[in-house]
């Protein structure tokens, strides 16, 4: 088992709106991150808030099952968030019902020293979960490998202003900062792509990583500028690709034993951007985000480590 890595954010139900026919599968950016790395071998240890309706224990038992530490354990009242997601040819489209549902109810309480610490989506704006995943995120020790993923719900975002300025100030421990272009032209509206990355750096984060839909995924440093390309992949449908590559990136870093100050390195964030790559083509070749497990993946260069 490898380090451990706390991921906070909401876990929910997707409404998937097909043409023709609805299907609901288990959900939400960070819990889509913590399935990945704990299928993937990794130690991952969820901190949201689970509901005890049929939805909750459907996500209980799934998550349970792919080996992720639950860190609220008890069932909460509260019902199941969900999310409606109409899926087009430009890629999925997000309504959302976040009022009073359970995944954001979680105690303001201490965390120890985790190998790495994720928050993102939903986690960065609805209360309390923003503010405590906040706070615990700039708490976080030197050691401590930061990641925040925007992964932005326009529909979902009340307070435009509020919500940059949290990011802002995340952005000023994060080790790294993972983005798609769709998040940038919501962030920094008419601003390339480049620039928005350099601002974000400017900020005080290590290193963006900038996803495209099947373009090249780049990696932006304050002293080098990479970009990966994305091996032509089969689609099925891209429900959690973005996070099964952040997830795919955080367990081969911790699995190779690498520190935040090796995301200097250009050549390791290449590299574990190629291992990340394999993981999101992976998910998308699946219906309804389910990520590979380490045997799907182990004969491959980059997971043979595993």
């Amino acid at each position: 088992m490898l380090a451990t890595t706390v991921v906070i954010g909401e876990n929910l139900v997707d409404l998937l709106v097909h043409p023709d026919h609805l299907d609901g599968i288990t959900g939400g950016g960070p819990l889509n991150v913590a399935r990945t790395m704990a299928r993937l071998g990794s130690s991952a240890s969820f901190l949201s808030g689970i509901s005890a309706d049929a939805f909750g224990q459907r996500i209980r038992a799934e998550l349970t099952a792919d080996g992720v530490t639950l860190l609220v354990p008890a069932p909460s009242p509260l019902p199941t968030t969900m999310a409606v997601v109409t899926l087009g040819q430009s890629g999925p489209s997000y309504h959302f019902h976040l009022a009073n549902t359970a995944s954001f109810a979680i105690p303001d309480a201490d965390i120890e020293s985790p190998a790495a610490l994720y928050v993102g989506t939903l986690g960065l704006l609805i209360e309390p979960m923003a503010s405590i995943g906040e706070r615990l995120f700039l708490a976080a020790p030197p050691a401590t490998l930061t990641i925040v993923d925007p992964n932005c719900r326009p529909s979902a975002t009340t307070d435009y202003d509020g919500y940059r300025a949290r990011l802002q100030r995340m952005y000023a421990r994060a080790d790294v900062v993972k983005v798609s272009v769709e998040d940038l032209d919501y962030l920094a509206p008419g601003v390339a792509y480049e620039v928005a990355a350099q601002e974000i750096l400017a900020a005080g984060a290590r290193l963006v990583l900038i996803t495209d839909g099947p373009n090249p995924v780049r990696a932006v440093h304050a002293s080098y500028h990479v970009a990966v390309e994305v091996p032509p992949t089969e689609i099925v449908d891209t429900v959690g690709a973005g996070d099964s590559l952040t997830g795919g990136f955080i367990s081969w870093w911790l699995g190779n034993d690498y520190t935040p100050a090796d995301l200097n390195d250009a050549d390791l964030v290449t590299a574990a951007l190629q291992g990340a790559i394999e993981i999101s083509r992976r998910t998308c070749q699946q219906a309804g985000a389910q990520p590979p497990r380490a045997d799907d993946v182990r004969g491959l260069p980059a997971w043979a480590w595993l």
